[in-house]
């Protein structure tokens, strides 16, 4: 693995790569993976949002609207802006998307590997990533510490939003999935738990064409394995999320085809965010409620890994 410095669409970056796959790393933007290029079959992983420049954001900056640009953002402690719902930090207002997304990270490096940190602003916790690149395998191991007296729930969502394009096959390890939302024509409503793949007659594991003009949020609560893969049949290029599904026990899809875009007055927009996370619900309250929130204990520490790997 080579590590080299570089500028990426004007902001300092950081490049892992070797014979495999090229990532480029912003530590000034959350932390984030703005590129996963496999070298072997000459392709972008990562969607890029063409309708927003690349910038540096301020804390509690709208993201939907100003910097949901692509790439790989991490969401903590929460994913939609709410009330944090624990003593003592009951009723602490969370930004959309969380925290990290916005923050700066501290970095450093060496031969082998990068390692990112970054503390909460308005909850008292510190997390890490660690990034290494070996054999087209880009590993992110993460440590999650509470230095307080009190347990901390929260919500931790890997979100990386995929380049896709119709007839890709979307390979997840469930056979039910529960309804967060859905805009356009798509057969359950929210709070419902439907089978997977086969929703209302049609394959949802096969990317639809481009005026689909759906765009749902679903969960998968009950894993079979810590495998999700994306395909294309006619290149045979894929690329897959590895995890411990003890450490990681949830898997959001945010399958937005033609459906929905964040800002006013562009087209819709169309990609796939296959989203390995602890804690199936976007707010923290709806987690706690549905029982999967993660709980960082007092004083102490969680840990877990994902990779991404090209074939």
């Amino acid at each position: 693995m080579i590590i080299t410095h570089t500028d990426y669409e004007g902001l300092a970056a950081i490049v892992m790569e070797d014979e495999c796959l090229r990532a480029v790393v912003i530590p000034g933007w959350g932390g984030k993976i703005a590129s996963l290029y496999d070298l072997r079959h000459d392709r972008e992983w990562l969607h890029r949002n063409p309708h927003l420049p690349y910038r540096l954001p301020a804390y509690g900056d709208n993201y939907v609207r100003d910097f949901d640009a692509g790439g790989f953002d991490e969401c903590f402690p929460n994913i939609s802006a709410g009330d944090y719902p624990v003593t003592p930090w009951q009723d602490t207002p969370l930004p959309d998307h969380g925290e990290v997304w916005s923050l700066p990270w501290q970095v450093s490096e060496d031969d082998e590997e990068l390692h990112l940190a970054v503390s909460g602003v308005r909850l008292p916790y510190w997390l890490e990533k660690t990034l290494t690149l070996e054999d087209g395998c880009l590993r992110c191991d993460y440590r999650l510490a509470n230095p307080t007296s009190f347990p901390m729930a929260f919500v931790w969502s890997s979100h990386p939003t995929f380049a896709v394009q119709p007839g890709l096959r979307l390979h997840l390890p469930a056979t039910s999935v529960q309804v967060e939302g859905a805009l356009g024509p798509f057969p359950a409503r929210a709070g419902e738990t439907v089978a997977w793949p086969v929703v209302g007659g049609v394959d949802r594991s096969i990317l639809p064409p481009r005026d689909a003009g759906t765009a749902t949020k679903l969960f998968a609560m009950k894993l079979d394995g810590g495998r999700v893969a994306l395909e294309d049949p006619e290149s045979g290029a894929s690329i897959a999320l590895h995890f411990d599904p003890e450490l990681i026990p949830n898997v959001g899809l945010w399958m937005n085809f033609g459906g929905w875009a964040g800002i006013p007055d562009v087209p819709n927009y169309y990609n796939l965010a296959i989203e390995p996370c602890i804690g199936a619900a976007d707010s923290v309250t709806d987690a706690m409620r549905n029982g999967t929130a993660g709980w960082l204990p007092a004083h102490g520490e969680r840990r877990w890994w994902l990779e991404f790997r090209v074939a």
